[in-house]
Parts: structure tokens; sequence; C-alpha cells
């Protein structure tokens, strides 16, 4: 998916030309919730629902909603794969109930009547009127446990590592970079079986991105000469760091570094060339072997 920086007009990928985007429209970011304060005079409600996963679920759930004038404000769920032949849906959802006379306790009793629906809860908000998910824990990623760290946090950790340990800092998130992504390359090869170098860059641009670090695009990469060149976009890294006269990306310098070190078969270093706390518009890594 990668171009040059050179090359502006590109055809787009399966991907983009699927959704109708382009690479500069493609940063919208989506609020996992699962928590809100809510005001007075707001009538939320929680439910937890376990169902089966066949046609016409969600219409008819819509539907239930619809007829009983209930918002549907937030919604998330997981499948899981029970056997060879059933799959379970596991869902949250947030309904508004303030304009509307029906219960949140009979609107329950409607959903438990859907031949498709295994189980249902009800979550009330707190006394402090937060709204939040009581039920599901802990978070998994690909059956892994997971855990979300809100902004403050991860700035806090790489500001709070590099006013403590100065530049020793620095090096110390650039080798703990290194080894993730070099076990994360490996753990791609373990749980897939794949071995093709472009499938498991792929992996790992998928894996960037879902899980919140920055949009990974790979320009360049040889197998031969082991050397790559990668843009990160909107990285968390550097975000924190604006204003820096230095590249910022020591963390993800590293993983970069020991994902491709996977890859070529033989240790890589990376240098972070451009980065968007020094007024880049995107990161740029060079890596080689």
């Amino acid at each position: 998916m990668g171009v040059t920086e050179e090359t502006r007009v590109v055809e787009p990928s399966v991907e983009e030309a699927s959704l109708g985007l382009q690479r500069d429209k493609c940063f919208n970011p989506l609020d996992l919730g699962r928590m809100v304060v809510l005001d007075a005079g707001q009538k939320w409600y929680g439910v937890v629902l376990e169902a089966d996963v066949e046609k016409g679920v969600v219409r008819r759930l819509a539907e239930i909603a619809e007829d009983a004038g209930i918002i549907i404000r937030f919604i998330q769920y997981s499948v899981l794969e029970e056997n060879e032949r059933a799959l379970t849906a596991r869902a949250l959802v947030f309904l508004d109930f303030s304009n509307t006379s029906i219960s949140p306790w009979d609107a329950l009793r409607l959903v438990r009547k859907q031949p498709f629906v295994k189980k249902t809860l009800l979550i009330a908000p707190s006394a402090e009127e937060i709204l939040y998910d009581n039920y599901f824990f802990p978070l998994v990623v690909s059956g892994k446990r997971a855990v979300i760290f809100r902004r403050r946090v991860y700035e806090s950790l790489f500001k709070g590592v590099r006013e403590t340990f100065g530049t020793a800092g620095e090096a110390m998130l650039y080798y703990q970079g290194f080894a993730i992504g070099r076990r994360m390359c490996q753990a791609y090869r373990e749980d897939t079986g794949l071995e093709d170098p472009k499938a498991l860059v792929g992996l790992g641009k998928a894996y960037f991105r879902t899980v919140g670090w920055g949009i990974l695009d790979v320009v360049k990469m040889s197998l031969e000469t082991g050397e790559a060149q990668v843009r990160v976009y909107q990285s968390f890294e550097c975000e924190t760091g604006r204003g820096s006269e230095t590249p910022y990306g020591h963390f993800i310098r590293g993983i970069l570094a020991g994902f491709f070190t996977n890859i070529f078969g033989e240790e890589a270093k990376a240098v972070e060339t451009k980065c968007i706390a020094t007024g880049d518009p995107y990161c740029e890594y060079t890596v080689k072997t």
C-alpha cells in the first residue's frame, strides 16, 4: 500500500477502493466507549447479550428498540466459536430510555423472548450516575489479555523515562521495543504458520493500526539487501513529544528494528529520519541490517 514520496497518484488498493477512501482521509477515530457519565435527565442502561450468530439478529433487535422508542447509543460485540457449527456473539449495548415509557426490565423481557437469545443481563448506572461495563473482563485481543492506556498514562510513561534517565532512558525504550518487535513477528509465524515476509509485514501493519499504535506504511522493503523504509502516521509515541528538536520515536524505532530483524534473519537497526514531534507530517524510519 506504500508509495514513494515523489509519487502522488496511485491506484487504490482493494481495501481503499471497497471503502471509497483516500489515503489522507483514512484517519477516523473510534471511541471504544464502555463507560459514560450521565447528565441529569439521561436514562441510560446497559444490556449484556449472548446470542446465536444468524441472519436477521441485528435487524430484529433494532426493530425491538425502534418499536419501543429506545435509542441505541452504543454497541460492541465479539464472536466466539464454541464448536465447529455454532457461533455465539457476546455484546454490550447502551440503551437510552429517556424518551420512552417502557421500563428497562420490560425491554429486557422482550429481548429474552427472541429464539436466538441465550442470555441477557441489565446493567444499571452506579450511584454516581456512571454507566459502565461491569460484566466483561478481562479484555482480550486474539484470545490474549490486553489492556488500554489512555494518552495521559502512556505520555507519562514515555516522558517519565526520559526525564528520569535522559539518553539512557531513550536507549531503554529502544531495546524494550526491539525485544517486543522481534517477539511479535515470531508470534505471527507460530500462530499462523506463515513464513512469507510480505504476509508477516501485512499482519504487522494490521496489528499496529488495530491496537492504536499508529498507521504503518512500508514504503519499500528489500530482502536481498536487508533494508526497509517505513512511515508511521499518527504515532502514539511521537504525538506526545511535539515540540521536540530531535526525533522522538525510540520505542517505535525499536519495535521496527526487532520486527525486521526477524524478517531479515539478521540483526537490523532503525533510524528515525522524520518525526511528527519535530514538525514533519509523519514519522519515517530507515531500517538496515
